[in-house]
C-alpha cells in the first residue's frame, strides 16, 4: 500500500472501527504486532493527527516503517 495523502484521505472516510483494524494492518504488514493494543477509546484525536498529515510528515513515517522492518525491531 502506497501510504500518501490520498491514501489517508480514504482511510479517514471509514468508520472508527474498519479505521483501526487498517492500521493494525499496515503494523502488521511492517512487522509491527498491535494484537495487544488497544484501540484509542476517543478515535477523533487520532483522526485529526491523521489529518493534519502533511507529506514530509508521512515520508518520515514511511522511513520509520521501513527502518523497523529491515531491523526487525
Amino acid at each position: 500500500m502506497k501510504i500518501d495523502k490520498n491514501a489517508i484521505d480514504k482511510l479517514l472516510k471509514q468508520s472508527d472501527d474498519q479505521l483501526w483494524r487498517t492500521l493494525q494492518m499496515i503494523a502488521s504488514l511492517n512487522g509491527i504486532d498491535m494484537s495487544k493494543v488497544s484501540r484509542p477509546a476517543n478515535m477523533s484525536k487520532l483522526r485529526s493527527i491523521l489529518s493534519n498529515l502533511t507529506d514530509n510528515d508521512i515520508g518520515r513515517a514511511v522511513e520509520i516503517l521501513e527502518s523497523y522492518r529491515k531491523s526487525g525491531k
